[in-house]
Formats: C-alpha cells, sequence, structure tokens
C-alpha cells in the first residue's frame, strides 16, 4: 500500500510541472466536426451493425491547474445502426392455433441527438498536447427514425417445424409469406444518458479527438421496446480558440 501511495504521488507530482494546452485560469473555444462509426449494444445484438454519421460542434474549457481542464461542449450527433437480421416468434391464434414466425428486417435506424459532455480532461505529463478524457454527457433527440423492410413466413407450429427465408427448400408445408415495408418516426426516447472517454492530440493548435460513447439509457420507446443503448466512436478534427 505504500509503495501505491509513494507512486501516486510521484505521479501527482510530475503532473503539476506539466503546461496544459489550456492556460490555469484561462478558457478556450474549440469549433469541431468529424464521424461518428455508431451503433446499439443490448437487445437482439447480432442484427444491428455499425454505420458512419457526422458529428459536428463547439467545446468550451477552463483550465483548473497546469494538468487539468474541464469543458463543456454542445455537439450535433447523428447515430443509430443498420439493421439486418432474423428473429423467430410463436403466435396463437384465437381458435388456438399455433404459428412459428420468422421476421427478417433489412434497415437503418437514423437518431441525431445534441450532445451535451461534461469532460475532465487530464494532459499526459511528457508529452505535450496528448490528453485522456472523461465524464459524463446529456443527450437531447432531435428526430428518430426506422427505415426498414420486414420479410415475414408463417408456418403451423410442431415441434419439427423449421423454415429458412429466401429458400426455394423449405421444408413446411403452406407457409404464408408477407412483405411489409416501413417508414416509423418517433422510435426513439428523448433523453439519451452516458459516459464518453477518450484521447485527444493538440498541435498548433489543431485538435485531433478520438472518443467511445457507452450509452446507459434504453432508448428503445417502441409497443415492444428492446433493451438497446447508444454505442460509437467518434472522431473529430478541431481548432482551438484562446480566449
Amino acid at each position: 500500500m505504500m509503495k501505491k501511495l509513494f507512486l501516486l504521488a510521484a505521479f501527482v507530482s510530475c503532473m503539476a510541472g506539466v503546461n496544459a494546452q489550456n492556460p490555469k485560469g484561462k478558457f478556450s473555444i474549440k469549433p469541431m466536426a468529424g464521424i461518428n462509426v455508431t451503433g446499439l449494444s443490448g437487445g437482439i445484438s447480432d442484427m444491428y451493425h455499425y454505420k458512419v454519421r457526422f458529428t459536428a460542434g463547439v467545446e468550451a474549457e477552463y483550465g483548473v491547474n497546469d494538468w487539468l481542464g474541464v469543458s463543456l461542449g454542445a455537439v450535433y450527433s447523428q447515430e443509430g445502426a443498420k439493421v439486418d437480421g432474423a428473429v423467430k416468434v410463436l403466435s396463437a391464434l384465437d381458435d388456438g392455433t399455433t404459428y412459428l414466425n420468422r421476421v427478417q428486417m433489412n434497415g437503418k435506424l437514423h437518431c441525431e441527438y445534441i450532445n451535451i459532455p461534461l469532460l475532465a480532461n487530464v494532459y499526459i505529463p511528457g508529452v505535450k498536447g496528448l490528453a485522456v478524457k472523461a465524464g459524463v454527457q446529456l443527450g437531447l433527440l432531435v428526430g428518430s427514425k426506422m427505415e426498414a423492410v420486414y420479410y415475414t413466413v408463417s408456418v403451423p407450429y410442431t415441434e419439427s417445424s423449421e423454415f429458412t427465408i429466401g429458400s426455394s427448400e423449405e421444408t413446411h408445408d403452406s407457409p404464408v409469406f408477407t412483405r411489409v415495408e416501413g417508414n416509423v418516426s418517433d422510435v426513439c426516447k428523448s433523453v439519451d444518458f452516458g459516459i464518453p472517454v477518450g484521447l485527444s492530440y493538440e498541435y498548433k493548435n489543431v485538435v485531433l479527438d478520438a472518443r467511445y460513447y457507452f450509452g446507459l439509457t434504453k432508448i428503445d420507446k417502441t409497443a415492444n421496446p428492446e433493451d438497446c443503448r447508444n454505442r460509437y466512436f467518434s472522431f473529430t478534427l478541431g481548432y482551438r480558440f484562446h480566449l
């Protein structure tokens, strides 16, 4: 324990002598823009795939001391996921007949947020311009939409019921095949909350920033919600203006 405390004290002492990118007691403004590589976690996770979307915004930072800054931002963020996969569901009619349904869905979930990240930026000793950052983030939904095509095959259920969508060699009798094209708006909750972590590197006021966002909020507000949360990588390029 004493050894760990000594190493921690030595680390803090080293950091105290490092010149921050934002001087102590000073403010800076950083406009930035870039891309999100965005997807979902939870729910039927093998159905959700990453896609590339746009992000842009501005952050203000205050230099707390020579190695620590605190920043607050307002960032427009396009999020969501590609959806491609299938699920099997049992359904029962009023007459007691049970059907086995396989639903194949292909489409995209589009979400747009105004994100408000509050971050601690710790500047690494010995590597000028390099910072580790972590904090919390509130997301305010601007809009959401699901665009998808649903293919459903239904057969009377028995213990041996099985089928393959798109195959001409189905192993069941009298399948019922339907295709529905959907475009549904307002499918996500109005508020998202999570934890962003990342790294940034600054050279001559140009800042390259990479973050990963762990969403903590279940975002699905449909009639049969899934346990889905936002996940994305964000890569931005910005320029710092000292005030």
